[in-house]
């Protein structure tokens, strides 16, 4: 492949997940942060803080033990600070999960389920496997912790006296001083089932250029916000942006995949974070930041999952920046052009069971046809902050390296159980240089087989050949690296 087509390959992936395929099942098409779909693109502290009762982040608790078991383990003593930490962001009343683990009465009669979650490694869910390398804020539980909600299961779920709970520690984002605040212009309520995908424009209120380092969703009706993606839509885009919002009658538009516009006018739109229930706000990265361009506007892409009964949604964003940073940041999007525009199909063929597609580059050599505005001055070592992945509902597993041109590989992320409910983008525990002549890499498997095929009316759908698109019935292998200059 010639090098301005190798560059076009990555400059025109972000198109491909925005096209609007006008139909009702297609998906987001783009990494989310989940821990519902994310983490967001990173934040500020390490693992979210936890009491000692609780066995969170000490080696031990203060709770007896008996031949290293734990010993007289109480609700509210042991367990419902360890719940409080790790589960009920999502398992709420109004949030995203099926059910509520904020009481005693909520929580005793999904004991030994949580058990068996914890010892899956289903719940709380981080999907990255910890052989690859350590990563910030995991939402793993320790085995001290799944000791202790076995303790407490066999016990028979004993409340305890609720004077023996720990002080509450502080969250993750309370010390942000966020400075600007946007709100969704309308409230909107999801009618698409089963998944609304809707954006919305919002004006910039800076009036020169500035640079995002920390950026979290407020959802205003929490059981239906699946995730949130945001979208820094630079000025010259501005008039395509809104006449597509112009162009539907409901509050902002439908789009898919990405901010909605076409491949000419949005194939490099920046990105800023992504969020879903359960992540923490919202600090990017020390020193870091994405810059924000006066005139622009922020796209915001909602997926809702509509629920009976829900209130129209008017989420709010909260942004802090800074006039200037050490080093500004990028995210840089990964794939192979050839899958994306069908020159040479990535094809999962029906009824394989394990199917395999793999591509790598030399990114430092695009860096600065990918990002002119950027902070790269030609081919040079950039760093690796974060990184993210993205496959549809028939992705079994993926994984993003560095093929080292000295001194072998380095995994930056490996899902070895993919579930598209529950991706995200992890910050690295500790960051890593990628160097002329290295090579980004990207692998990802597939279950195409008759057994893995989607319930449409009841009826289960035979399988069939399956390329690169935007629907769910189409696939994906895509990665995120959030980056700065060396």
């Amino acid at each position: 492949m010639s090098r301005s087509r190798t560059t076009l390959s990555l400059a025109l992936l972000l198109a491909a997940c925005a096209r609007d395929p006008n139909n009702a099942n297609d998906d987001s098409g783009g990494p989310i942060t989940t821990s519902g779909e994310s983490s967001t693109v990173p934040a500020d502290t390490g693992e979210t803080p936890t009491t000692t009762a609780a066995g969170t982040d000490a080696d031990t608790t203060d709770a007896d033990t008996t031949g290293g078991e734990p010993a007289g383990v109480t609700y509210y003593h042991d367990i419902k600070p360890l719940l409080d930490a790790r589960c009920v962001q999502c398992h709420s009343p109004g949030n995203i999960a099926p059910f509520s683990l904020t009481t005693h009465e909520e929580a005793a009669p999904f004991a030994p389920a949580l058990v068996d979650a914890a010892d899956m490694g289903t719940m709380p869910p981080f999907p990255p496997d910890a052989a690859c390398r350590e990563y910030l804020h995991t939402t793993t539980l320790t085995q001290a912790q799944r000791d202790l909600l076995r303790a407490w299961s066999d016990a028979g779920a004993p409340a305890g006296d609720p004077a023996s709970e720990p002080p509450k520690p502080g969250m993750p984002g309370e010390a942000i001083d966020y400075d600007i605040e946007l709100q969704l212009p309308a409230p909107y309520l999801p009618v698409v089932t089963p998944d609304d995908y809707r954006c919305f424009l919002l004006e910039w209120p800076v009036a020169e250029e500035t640079f995002v380092t920390a950026l979290d969703v407020l959802p205003g009706e929490r059981q239906i916000v699946h995730h949130v993606i945001t979208y820094a839509i630079e000025p010259q885009d501005v008039d395509t942006y809104r006449a597509l919002e112009d162009a539907d009658p409901d509050p902002g538009y439908l789009c898919y995949g990405g901010p909605g516009a076409s491949e000419e006018s949005q194939y490099r739109v920046p990105w800023l974070s992504a969020w879903a229930p359960g992540t923490p706000g919202g600090a990017f990265p020390q020193g870091t930041g994405l810059r924000v361009q006066p005139g622009s506007l922020i796209a915001v892409q909602m997926h809702y999952h509509p629920f009976p009964g829900a209130k129209a949604d008017q989420s709010k964003i909260r942004i802090r920046t800074a006039k200037t940073v050490d080093r500004p940041a990028v995210i840089m999007p990964f794939t192979n052009l050839d899958w994306v525009l069908g020159t040479e199909p990535m094809h999962v063929p029906a009824g394989d069971p394990d199917v395999m597609l793999s591509y790598e580059l030399d990114m430092t050599q695009v860096l600065t046809f990918l990002f002119p505005k950027g902070p790269f001055k030609g081919s040079e070592p950039f760093v690796v902050h974060a990184a993210g992945t993205h496959q549809h509902t028939l992705g079994t597993a993926n994984k993003l390296s560095v093929v080292r041109s000295k001194d072998g590989d380095e995994c930056l992320l490996d899902i070895p159980r993919w579930d598209f409910n529950w991706q995200g983008t992890y910050e690295l525990g500790a960051t890593t240089t990628v160097n002329p002549g290295d090579r980004i890499r990207i692998e990802c498997h597939w279950d195409n087989s008759a057994a893995n095929q989607p319930i449409v009316d009841g009826v289960q759908q035979p399988p069939h050949d399956i390329g690169w698109g935007e629907k769910t019935s189409d696939e994906m292998c895509l990665g995120l690296l959030y980056v700065t200059a060396e």
